[in-house]
Order: structure tokens, then C-alpha cells, then sequence
């Protein structure tokens, strides 16, 4: 893993079921190192889709890492590519990482500075709590002025695997639940899943937050 520049870059794409493998073979040609497909499920909260049974879209999460000085091409390629300038054909984001460690050991230390690219003001907010506990989280999420959330099942990709987000161990029976977030509601947001969760009691789940520094494909409805 070859990183020239000082900053690095976690790079997220959520879209339609079946388009994370292009997605990743478009990363390589653009300079990533490899990437993680997750699957997952997407809600919404258009009334119509609800009633045709369409509340639960499945998804894939594709994720890799960058250096800082690729982000805009992978913007502008993947913008493109997956017509993400166009409503509900996914949505890309990007959050600083402090350092990466690649297989054989080596440390990236990064030097992110954030820049308030496109005048971001979305938190990240991350869930991790029992299989099926996801749509309390969902609800309370709603409740609190979330307009929605990807459901990600936490499996590995073997039998004695356990699938990891951010260097955490996942079992199979745990769900994540990603949730973007303005930031005016990352707080009420939050307060209203601890509520709903008992979070503060002991294996009732954890709850995390982190700064997206640019997104793409989010609109206001």
C-alpha cells in the first residue's frame, strides 16, 4: 500500500444491490489499494414505497482508502459513473483517518486538515447492537429528525471470521446502522438511540461518531 501524499482519505459508496464489484474495480483504475464490499439495507421513508413493500432496499457498501489528493478525482469518476448528481442513485462521503495499517505492519500517519469542502455539515453516526435491534435504532433515529440509515450485517466472509468495522470485531449476530447526520442533530439524534437502547446499561450496544469531510448524493426532502 503506497501512500505518496501526508493525508488519507476513507472513501464510502452506498448503492443499489450489485454495483458495489464495479464500484470497486473503478477504485483500482483510479489508484486505491483494494476496498470491502458490506452488505446492507437501506431505508426510506417515502410513503408510497412503503406501501408497495419497498420500506427495506438492499445495498452495498463499498469502502476504501485514498490519499487526500485522489478524492476529487474519485468524486468527479464515480459522480459519473453511478449518476450520483441525480436523486436516489446513491450517496458517496468521506471522512479523514488518523492512520492506516497495511498487511505487513507499516503505519500511514495522516496529516488531514480539515477544509470544509462544499460547506459539509454532516456527522457520521455508527451502531452496533444485537441482530434485529436495527429498526429501534431506525425508529428512535427517525423520532430525533433522521431521515433514514444503511443497516449493515456484520459477517465475515468465512466461517471462523468475524466481519470488522474500524479495527472492531463484529459477530455475526450484530447489525451496524450508519446513519448521516447534520450536525445540529448528531446530538438529538444520538440521546434518542441511548434512550431507546438503554445504551448506558452493560452489551446494549455502542455508539460512535465521526466527521465527514465531503459527501455527494445527499438531497434535502
Amino acid at each position: 500500500m503506497n501512500f505518496d501524499g501526508n493525508s488519507l482519505i476513507l472513501f464510502y459508496l452506498i448503492l443499489d444491490f450489485g454495483k458495489g464489484s464495479s464500484a470497486l474495480k473503478l477504485s483500482k483504475e483510479l489508484g486505491a489499494i483494494g476496498g470491502t464490499i458490506f452488505l446492507g439495507k437501506g431505508t426510506v421513508r417515502t410513503e408510497w414505497l412503503n406501501v408497495l413493500g419497498a420500506f427495506d432496499l438492499r445495498k452495498e457498501i463499498f469502502i476504501t482508502i485514498i490519499d487526500e489528493k485522489l478524492e476529487d478525482v474519485f468524486y468527479d469518476k464515480m459522480s459519473r459513473k453511478f449518476n450520483l448528481d441525480k436523486a436516489n442513485n446513491g450517496i458517496a462521503f468521506s471522512m479523514p483517518l488518523k492512520y492506516c495499517l497495511d498487511l505487513k505492519g507499516s503505519k500511514y500517519v495522516s496529516k488531514f486538515q480539515k477544509k470544509g469542502v462544499n460547506n459539509v455539515d454532516y456527522e457520521s453516526i455508527f451502531v452496533i447492537v444485537d441482530k434485529g435491534i436495527s429498526g429501534n435504532v431506525l425508529e428512535a433515529a427517525e423520532s430525533a429528525g433522521s431521515t433514514g440509515g444503511t443497516v449493515i450485517h456484520g459477517r465475515g466472509s468465512g466461517t471462523q471470521e468475524k466481519a470488522k468495522l474500524f479495527n472492531i470485531e463484529i459477530e455475526p449476530e450484530k447489525d451496524i446502522v450508519l446513519i448521516l447526520s447534520k450536525i445540529e442533530k448528531t446530538e438529538s439524534i444520538v440521546n434518542a438511540i441511548g434512550e431507546r437502547l438503554n445504551i448506558n446499561e452493560p452489551s446494549n450496544g455502542i455508539i460512535f461518531v465521526m466527521d465527514v469531510s465531503r459527501t455527494l448524493g445527499l438531497y434535502n426532502k
